[in-house]
């Protein structure tokens, strides 16, 4: 398991402190060009039309453009742009478990190991953080988690305690959401929380496929130590179109495979990735 620290030095994209600096205002022009083009996933965004919404000049959208078609968010067309993805089809649990299996296992195993005992860790809900629950084992530490799949990874774990958030059930990803979930989460204070998401982004944050979705990410970030995204490389630098986003802490940390991107990871690290954890392949034997 390899521990990839962030960069040391200061550059433009730190702050004096260390800590990440705020988006650009070119960042969130370009996030609330995104904003406008998925109203309506059909349209098509003329230059001279955002040239005069967000009052700069035709040349600076035009650099705009050309930056969200490097990242593959958007299509260059006559004289503006258009969205390059429709919104992807959600998976069910059973085709996200099939999904990047061996990746999803031995982030899984690299996440349980920063587990300690008699901690109090959150786990989100989803395919990656069942991992998670699978590699734990059984052992003296308390879960607190939304997500049933999770829950029953862990129901013969005699050691383990387990507090299942109360809420209301979304059945295509077995996720317990709602205010009774995040009023919950707000009387504890966990060691880690670990996240799973469709989707990364370094401005964005986190991808949810619900509003409720988002707002519980957020509560689980904020009511931990330390939190910790859990993605497999296919994650990362994904550009499909999502709606709901959870913004993430200034300092915050990743497991994801080896396949993962350098530069991805470089952006990543911009955006307060502090510790990017490589969980290396598994062995034959695991097979």
């Amino acid at each position: 398991m390899q521990d990839l620290p962030a960069t040391s030095s200061v550059d433009v994209h730190e702050q004096p402190d260390g800590h990440p600096a705020k988006p650009s205002k070119g960042q969130r022009r370009r996030q609330r060009i995104l904003q406008l083009l998925t109203t309506d996933p059909e349209a098509n965004v003329s230059v001279s039309d955002l040239s005069d919404t967000f009052g700069v000049s035709v040349a600076t959208i035009r650099r705009d453009l050309a930056d969200l078609q490097d990242r593959r968010l958007v299509t260059r067309t006559y004289g503006g742009a258009a969205l390059q993805h429709r919104p992807r089809t959600e998976l069910t649990m059973r085709e996200r478990m099939s999904a990047h299996a061996d990746a999803k296992r031995t982030i899984g195993r690299a996440a349980a190991a920063l587990i300690e005992d008699d901690d109090l860790i959150i786990l989100d809900s989803g395919s990656t953080t069942e991992q998670i629950a699978a590699a734990l084992g059984n052992r003296p530490v308390s879960v607190i988690t939304n997500g049933l799949m999770v829950a029953n990874q862990l129901v013969s774990e005699d050691q383990v305690g387990v507090t299942i958030l109360g809420g209301a059930l979304r059945g295509i990803n077995a996720t317990i959401t709602g205010p009774d979930a995040e009023s919950m989460l707000n009387r504890v204070q966990a060691t880690y929380a670990f996240i799973g998401t469709d989707a990364i982004d370094p401005v964005r944050g986190l991808t949810s496929r619900t509003y409720a979705q988002a707002r519980l990410k957020a509560a689980m970030m904020e009511n931990a130590q330390r939190t910790y995204v859990v993605a497999d490389s296919s994650k990362l630098g994904e550009h499909g179109l999502f709606h709901y986003w959870s913004e993430l802490p200034d300092q915050w940390g990743l497991v994801t495979d080896e396949a993962a991107d350098p530069a991805v990871l470089d952006e990543l690290r911009e955006a307060g990735a502090d510790s990017i954890i490589l969980a290396p392949p598994l062995d034959t034997e695991d097979w």
